[in-house]
C-alpha cells in the first residue's frame, strides 16, 4: 500500500509541470506558491491542532519550520517563474538534479569529503544537463538558469529537513513550513504585483489541486510512508516524478524532447538512481560495521 501511494505521489507531482505551466500564463506566480502553501498549511495545522496541539509550542520548531519555509518558498517560486520561460521535461529534470547537489553543497559547507564515485556520478548529471539544456542558439535557456535556483534551494531543503526531523516534531514542522512559505509567497505578491484574488473557475481548480493534493497530500505520505519504508527506496520510487512530467507535458500540453534532450533526461536520472543506491550501500555497510562492533 505505501509504495503504491509513493508511486502515486510521483505520478501526481509530475502532473503538476504542466499544470503549473498552464495556470501561470494568467496567474502570477507568488500567488500560485501562496495558495498552494496556505491551503496546505491550514489543513496541517488544524489536524495538528485536533492531534496533538502541544507539539506546536516548541519555538525551536517554529524557527525551523520558517527556515525550511524561505527555502520552500524559493524553491516553489523559482520553479513557477523558471516554467514561464522552459519546458515542463526541463523543469522536472533540472529540479530532479537537486538531490545530486546535495554533496556538492555538504563538501562546501561542512567539510564532507566527496567520494570518487559521487564525483563521476556528478559529472554524468552535469553532462546530462548540459544535453538537456544547452541551446547553439539560445546557449541557455532563461527558463533553465532560474530552475536551477529552484535545485539549489531543494538541495538545501533536503539537507536541512534531514538534520531537523532528528530533533523536532515532524508534523509540526510541516505545517509551520507550509504556513511560513505561505506568509513569505504573500509578501512577495503584495509587494511587487496588483493586488487581485479573482480566479476563474479552472484557475480555482488548478490551484485547489496543487493546495491539496500536489502539496499537502503528497508531502503527508512522503512523510508517512517512511515510517515502514526506507529512504532510498522513498527515493528512487520519487526519480519517477520527471518521467511522468515528460509524459503529462506530452500527452496534454503537445510538448515535446528530442533525442539530445532525452539523452540528457536520462543521464540526471541515471545518475540520480546511481547516487541513491549508491547512499543505500553505504548505508548498509555502516550498519553492518555497527551490528559487529556491537556483537
Amino acid at each position: 500500500m505505501r509504495i503504491f501511494l509513493l508511486i502515486l505521489t510521483s505520478i501526481i507531482w509530475g502532473s503538476t509541470f504542466f499544470i503549473i505551466k498552464e495556470t501561470v500564463t494568467t496567474v502570477n506566480e507568488y500567488y500560485i506558491v501562496f495558495v498552494r502553501t496556505f491551503i496546505a498549511a491550514v489543513s496541517m495545522l488544524v489536524f495538528i491542532l485536533f492531534k496533538d496541539k502541544k507539539t506546536l509550542l516548541n519555538y525551536k520548531t517554529l524557527l525551523r519550520g520558517m527556515v525550511l519555509g524561505a527555502l520552500l518558498a524559493t524553491t516553489y517560486i523559482s520553479q513557477t517563474i523558471g516554467l514561464k520561460y522552459t519546458s515542463s521535461g526541463h523543469s522536472a529534470f533540472i529540479t530532479s538534479a537537486g538531490v545530486i547537489i546535495v554533496p556538492i553543497l555538504l563538501f562546501l559547507f561542512f567539510k564532507r569529503v566527496l567520494k570518487l564515485q559521487e564525483v563521476i556520478i556528478l559529472f554524468i548529471v552535469m553532462m546530462g544537463l548540459y544535453l538537456l539544456t544547452y541551446d547553439r542558439e539560445t546557449i541557455l535557456n532563461i527558463g533553465d538558469l532560474i530552475t536551477l535556483i529552484t535545485a539549489f534551494s531543494l538541495a538545501w531543503h533536503l539537507i536541512l529537513s534531514g538534520k531537523y526531523v532528528k530533533t523536532s516534531e515532524v508534523l509540526a514542522l510541516i505545517g509551520y513550513q507550509f504556513l511560513f512559505a505561505a506568509i513569505f509567497s504573500l509578501l512577495l505578491y503584495l509587494s511587487t504585483q496588483p493586488v487581485s484574488f479573482a480566479l476563474s473557475t479552472t484557475e480555482t481548480i488548478a490551484l485547489a489541486y496543487l493546495g491539496f493534493i500536489g502539496t499537502l497530500f503528497c508531502y503527508f505520505v512522503s512523510v508517512w510512508a517512511q515510517k515502514q519504508v526506507d529512504t532510498v527506496t522513498v527515493a528512487l520510487i520519487f526519480t519517477l516524478e520527471p518521467v511522468f512530467a515528460a509524459l503529462f507535458a506530452w500527452l496534454f500540453a503537445s510538448e515535446t524532447l528530442n533525442l539530445k534532450e532525452i539523452t540528457g533526461g536520462i543521464l540526471i536520472l541515471g545518475g540520480i538512481v546511481a547516487f541513491q543506491l549508491l547512499s543505500s550501500r553505504k548505508n548498509s555497510l555502516k550498519k553492518a560495521m555497527y551490528i559487529k562492533h556491537t556483537e
